[in-house]
């Protein structure tokens, strides 16, 4: 499919869509199919001559324009109930012409309003009717504002109904409305255009909306699924490749002749590793998007955590020329992935080193803060970042420049997995960053996860 074709098909579905909204959005709710009811009652009751001064209208009239509501009432409400069962039943179009033929019912109902219950010569009656009216067609322009056709078709007849007894009968009133009860119906129906436009903007955007979303997500999918595929197709032969160089380097099956291969063969090793180090960080973060990361709650020590990363990133600290050491105000013990913890920190740490200058220090830190979550992270004399810098840093694939980089390179993963892994443990991600004096970056585990905690002396 092309892509001329591919928005045709998408313009087609929303605007599919968007009829369907309007459909539902004009039938509404039960309420207002049966709040007419007992409002006709009582312009039945006050008109039909208990109070002269109201109404002088016969009986049998005001009981069939009653029944004429209450017949209305209960065959919309069954209309809006077959809607609301089943709105796939019927197209759009079908669906309009039945709400279409519904309102002008309507409209030829409640348009005999004023010429039931029209007492001539009873001025307090006609003011009554006249305000009735026009509060009628307002009523009908509310109810199907959402489609202009029906609200054309309901406003119109109902229009037409009110206006045919002003202009039939007598009184300054009837004379008087004759002229302003159209005028103001046809301003109704301008704002209804207006509205109508609107809404249907509003309807517009919102399903372009849903369907860029939703294109985003599978988007996303398919990226976590090619990731997560190709990451797994290229681990196999860097394993071999890594393994191989081993058993050369380490002369196996014999001496390296001639020596100068020996250094070509830890290249190649080094180069695997690092390769091989690239990819898990791919499909580690493909696996936390896609929600496929296995997550296994343990009591872990936090103190023994942050050892075993400080042992883990000594040599590349030595190479670096920066010192390491922890600041382990509180000995703490947190339900979590003991794995995920332990690869945050470990990311946390190496980037500290990685971005510290020769001379610099680097301190892991682990503490209960005020509010009860527990803080695990390090801080450092590194190069530091703007807050630019610091919204790009959780963005994947951005990287540093080579010139503030010192030690090593990555993928530009390491933070937007930590970010990953510390909110699926409904924790956050905190930085604190001066450029040129260094940064402290650290996760917080929510305050219910902390299992036991005791002070600890600094080490």
């Amino acid at each position: 499919m092309t892509a001329d074709a591919l928005k045709a098909t998408q313009a087609a579905e929303t605007a599919a869509k968007i009829e369907q909204e309007k459909i539902r959005l004009v039938f509404g709710t039960w309420v207002q199919y049966v709040d007419g009811i007992p409002f006709a009652i009582g312009i039945a009751v006050i008109m039909s001559g208990i109070w002269p001064t109201l109404g002088n209208t016969g009986p049998l009239a005001a009981i069939v324009w009653v029944g004429a509501v209450v017949a209305w009432s209960c065959g919309s409400l069954g209309l809006q109930r077959y809607y609301t069962a089943n709105p796939a039943r019927h197209a759009a179009a079908v669906w309009q012409r039945m709400q279409v033929a519904m309102f002008i019912t309507h409209g030829l109902v409640w348009g005999g309003l004023v010429w039931v219950f029209w007492d001539a010569g009873n001025t307090v009656n006609q003011a009554i009717l006249c305000i009735l009216g026009l509060g009628s067609i307002v009523a009908m322009f509310f109810l199907t504002s959402a489609s202009f056709r029906v609200m054309c078709s309901s406003l119109s007849t109902l229009t037409l109904g009110i206006w045919s007894a002003f202009l039939t009968h007598d009184g300054a009133l009837a004379q008087v409305f004759s002229v302003v009860f159209p005028l103001f119906a046809l301003l109704l129906l301008r704002y209804g255009r207006a509205t109508a436009k609107q809404i249907h903007a509003t309807l517009q955007l919102r399903f372009e909306n849903e369907a860029l979303a939703a294109a985003v997500i599978r988007a996303n999918k398919a990226k976590s699924d090619f990731l997560s595929s190709m990451s797994h197709e290229l681990r196999t032969p860097l394993n071999s490749i890594i393994g191989y160089a081993d058993l050369i380097r380490q002369e196996t099956f014999g001496p390296i002749m001639p020596e100068r291969y020996a250094s070509y063969v830890g290249d190649i090793a080094a180069s695997g590793a690092h390769l091989l180090s690239m990819i898990s960080d791919l499909l580690d973060l493909a696996k936390i998007e896609a929600g496929k990361r296995e997550f296994d709650a343990t009591p872990v020590h936090l103190a023994e955590v942050a050892a075993d990363v400080l042992r883990f990133v000594e040599p590349m600290a030595a190479r670096a020329h920066v010192s390491v050491m922890i600041d382990a105000k509180h000995d703490a013990i947190v339900r979590a992935d003991e794995r995920s913890v332990k690869q945050m920190l470990l990311n946390l740490a190496s980037n500290a080193v990685k971005f510290s200058k020769p001379g610099g220090i680097a301190v892991v830190f682990c503490e209960v803060q005020p509010n009860g979550r527990i803080a695990l992270g390090v801080k450092d004399t590194g190069t530091g970042m703007t807050a630019a810098e610091q919204a790009k840093a959780l963005e994947p694939f951005v990287q540093a420049t080579n010139a503030e980089t010192v030690e090593g390179h990555g993928t530009g993963l390491g933070l937007p997995i930590v970010k990953g892994l510390i909110e699926a443990h409904q924790g956050l991600l905190r930085i604190e960053s001066t450029k040129g004096l260094g940064s402290k970056i650290w996760v917080e585990f929510p305050a219910e996860r902390l299992m036991r905690v005791k002070e600890e002396t600094a080490a």
